[in-house]
């Protein structure tokens, strides 16, 4: 039996041999969902002096803390009227006010805003009937927008909050790695057909285009070593190479001897991995292949413990997903040494999340994905879980609600 290979032995060997991936530069309105390869910090602030959060009176505070319903404080107004994007330029002196609108600057002297409810102009006068705090109804520099802040770090991925703080910037582009991937869809049922519609493939590229990979090319061919061979020898461009099918324990190591015949700088072939055993990790020039089952769950088990965590080991920070802990309905077991990816359900019923165990089929049983909502992770030093344990999961879908 050929040995299985731990995935925390596997990663940090792997990492020696990879480089990360190249840059590009990009319009930021295309750069959604991709990794930045640069720091890009906020220059200035927001507002860039107190600005009025409502329409009012700018005001000293200190000037109407004795106002009340039944006492006001008059207050002599300008002739002047605060609006947003224009400086009024004028410095408010003691006992005076001026008109404000929201968004407007403050002028100089002033500390509060005093809102129209609580005010009554009266002969060239205002009539401040209550007081207010220092800074009051005012929105300080910095409070919007903060200079030094970080808009995006290298290897996260860019979100429309990001993009909003580089269109402030005044920025059009940002640089991003060059996250490319090709696949090659491997069997002679393949290439022939068969009596279904092959998906595996797809499903991978989906994946990893929701990861925030652009997909070069998908490509086929039967088991045949030296097509393998020469597909491998191409697509230059891709940092990723996947391979999908032809791998196995036995003679049937297609992909398995493509990869030695090309002169790959690492090799491992064998995960303890459940399901999953049969995938193959190797390095070439630097960048990462990764041999997968053709069967999707083995498939998305190597995605999820090999390439997720290998891409973070890089410093590309791949989000993960979020986690819910829920009572498990059903024990789950497997086999002591190998790590298990079991599919569940999660719904909540009575205000309590509860995880129940997707039992559709193997490594094979597209339905356990779509049927579950998120999976648990099994540590190699256990066998399982006990039906009523509390078990952490990993949410890729909506958790149903029963009531």
């Amino acid at each position: 039996m050929r040995e299985l290979h731990r995935v925390s032995d596997i990663l940090p060997r792997a990492l020696k041999y990879l480089r990360l991936p190249g840059e590009i530069e990009l319009p930021i309105e295309d750069s959604l969902g991709k990794y930045s390869s640069e720091d890009v910090f906020s220059s200035f602030s927001l507002p860039p002096k107190p600005k009025a959060v409502m329409d009012g009176y700018a005001v000293r505070a200190c000037d109407i803390e004795a106002a009340s319903p039944n006492s006001p404080v008059p207050l002599r107004l300008l002739k002047i009227s605060a609006r947003p994007g224009i400086d009024v330029n004028v410095s408010l002196e003691a006992r005076s006010a001026v008109r404000i609108e929201t968004g407007a600057l403050l002028p100089d002297g002033a500390d509060a805003v005093v809102p129209l409810e609580d005010a009554v102009e009266e002969d060239g006068r205002v009539l401040v009937m209550r007081s207010l705090a220092k800074y009051e109804n005012v929105s300080l520099p910095g409070e919007e927008y903060e200079e030094g802040m970080a808009i995006v770090r290298k290897g996260a991925i860019i979100t429309p909050q990001s993009i909003a703080g580089l269109t402030l910037e005044g920025r059009g582009k940002v640089k991003v790695f060059d996250l490319r991937a090709r696949i090659l869809n491997v069997g002679d049922e393949i290439v022939k057909g068969t009596y279904f519609r092959p998906f595996t493939h797809i499903f991978v590229a989906m994946w990893l285009r929701w990861h925030g990979f652009t997909i070069d090319d998908i490509s086929i061919v039967g088991d045949d070593v030296d097509g393998i061979s020469q597909w491998l020898r191409g697509g230059s461009q891709s940092y990723l190479s996947v391979l999908i099918g032809g791998t196995s324990v036995g003679k049937h190591d297609y992909t398995v001897r493509a990869l030695e015949s090309i002169g790959v700088e690492y090799l491992v072939h064998g995960f303890a991995i459940q399901p999953g055993k049969t995938a193959c990790l190797a390095v070439k020039d630097g960048k990462p292949i990764l041999a997968l089952s053709g069967l999707p769950v083995a498939a998305m088990s190597t995605l999820e413990y090999v390439l997720k965590p290998l891409l973070r080991g890089l410093g590309i920070n791949v989000p993960g997903y979020p986690r819910v802990k829920a009572t498990l309905t059903r024990r789950v077991t497997v086999k002591v040494g190998v790590r298990g990816f079991v599919r569940v359900r999660v719904y909540e019923e009575g205000g309590k999340l509860y995880a129940e165990p997707i039992m559709a089929g193997g490594s094979g049983a597209l339905a356990s994905l779509i049927k579950g909502n998120g999976f648990i992770e099994v540590p190699e030093d256990l066998e399982g879980f006990d039906e009523g344990c509390e078990v952490e999961v990993n949410l890729y879908g909506q958790v149903a609600n029963l009531g």
